[in-house]
């Protein structure tokens, strides 16, 4: 199987399961234009970005990733459907991405709109309420008594620390007040893919890391040990590079 193939697939799957490029852009958190120009056989020399955008849009399709990213990259293989990726529950839905459980399709409209309204309330009641920051310490918990004191919102510092002499960066993430999603590149290869909760961190280090972001301004990173504050004061989903790309002659 080659690129064009590759990109038919993409789109046949996603034609089947009923979906727009706006529906699994906000599925996935990948712009429109970076979805269309996977459909459309991508670039001529598929760089890690690339590869792994290509990688969770099949797997979000219910296709293996690693083949889909293998056929661009000029390996021939066949893309295999993963029945229990998440794109599964997008089946038969139309162009709604709202995770209605199946056996639930044939429920009145009214019925259907009373549990929208209780979702909205819910959302509601979440969002206004204040929660606690949460102290991330390395090696484990600390005696809250003894807690230094978190603003509510985290500061953007001005400048970033300059990168050790020998080229590593060490990356903490850690959500404050409601979930994030990442996705983490570290040197072209993806070691985390997922969502993080208030409490949770993780960690990443190399010469050259690359992250993805999903609720951007609700994410605190730490680079070589410094505190950076939340990733933007004001959007979303974005992506950002650290440290130093490898030298391609």
């Amino acid at each position: 199987m080659d690129r064009q193939q590759a990109s038919a697939a993409l789109r046949d799957k996603r034609t089947s399961l009923e979906l727009s490029l706006e529906d699994v852009a906000r599925a996935t958190l990948l712009r429109k234009s970076v979805l269309e120009s996977i459909e459309a056989g991508g670039p001529p020399e598929p760089n890690g970005y690339f590869k792994s955008y290509t990688r969770r849009y099949a797997q979000f399709l219910g296709l293996n990733g690693d083949e889909v990213v293998g056929a661009f990259v000029g390996s021939s293989s066949s893309v295999a459907a993963d029945s229990d990726a998440p794109a599964a529950q997008f089946a038969g839905r139309g162009r709604s991405v709202l995770a209605v459980p199946a056996y639930k399709k044939k429920r009145s409209l009214v019925s259907t709109g009373l549990i929208v309204v209780v979702a909205l309330v819910a959302a509601v009641v979440l969002l206004s309420r204040e929660w606690p920051s949460t102290v991330i310490v390395p090696g484990g918990p600390i005696d809250p008594s003894n807690a230094p004191s978190v603003p509510a919102t985290p500061s953007i510092p001005d400048i970033v620390p300059a990168v050790p002499a020998d080229g590593a960066t060490t990356l903490r993430f850690a959500p404050t007040t409601r979930r994030a999603w990442l996705e983490i590149t570290v040197d072209g290869n993806v070691v985390f893919s997922g969502i993080l909760l208030p409490g949770d961190s993780t960690q990443a280090a190399g010469n050259h890391i690359v992250v993805d972001f999903g609720n951007a301004m609700y994410t605190q990173v730490t680079v070589n040990g410094v505190d950076q504050g939340v990733v933007s004061p004001d959007r979303t989903v974005m992506t950002l590079e650290y440290g130093t790309p490898p030298h391609t002659p």
